[in-house]
């Protein structure tokens, strides 16, 4: 398919190359000049299909052959009916076919991206296996990023936090210590007051 196509054009009526008519004594076979060849058999079913799409009486045999249109007409039918009826033909191939090539022409361009990228994984791939098998670790995919670094006047700036106080080590033991002898000295009161208690029931008994 030729992505710089250009229209097909008719450019002569062929009058060397008119013959008789196999359909009727009275018709001829007549022949348009193409400017150029068309392109391939896209265009030829793109004129075709239009001609479908149409009834035109007096039409017959139609051929695109060589570089011309030949078809089968009265001399006097050429200009009036056959000849609007072809170019109309003719403008939807050209107009249809240069869309055909746009579309073409971006599958292409997506296919080639394809095979790029797929070369691309078989390179990677490639060198994946070639370090595997020199025992040699694989190429890292990406490079990790790099820490960011903080300036030091932005740490500095943070207040530190105050510490907390410690308490003595030797301050609950103390309290303890003191409290065990307040603790034991009452208890030495008790007994020393039911002493002196006993002892002078026993001189009252002793007296009576």
């Amino acid at each position: 398919m030729d992505a710089d196509f250009q229209d097909i054009r008719i450019v002569d009526l062929d009058l060397s190359k008119t013959t008789w008519s196999r359909v009727h004594e009275t018709l001829r076979i007549m022949f348009l000049k193409l400017d150029r060849e068309p392109p391939d058999n896209d265009w030829l079913r793109l004129f075709f299909e239009e001609r479908e799409t149409r009834i035109v009486a007096r039409r017959r045999g139609l051929w695109i052959e060589d570089g011309y249109i030949s078809f089968d007409s009265l001399p006097n039918e050429v200009e009036a009916i056959h000849l609007p009826d072809i170019r109309r033909s003719l403008d939807y191939a050209n107009r249809e076919y240069r869309k055909l090539v746009a579309q073409k022409a971006v599958q292409r361009a997506g296919q080639q991206r394809e095979i790029a990228d797929e070369r691309s994984e078989l390179v990677a791939l490639r060198e994946r296996v070639r370090a595997a098998l020199a025992g040699k670790p694989p190429p890292a995919a990406t490079a990790e990023p790099a820490p960011i670094a903080v300036p030091m006047a932005a740490t500095a700036a943070v207040p530190a936090k105050p510490a907390e106080p410690v308490a003595s080590a030797t301050a609950e033991p103390a309290a303890d210590i003191a409290n065990e002898f307040d603790a034991r000295r009452e208890s030495l009161k008790q007994r020393f007051r039911l002493a002196l208690n006993h002892q002078d029931q026993e001189l009252k008994r002793g007296n009576d």
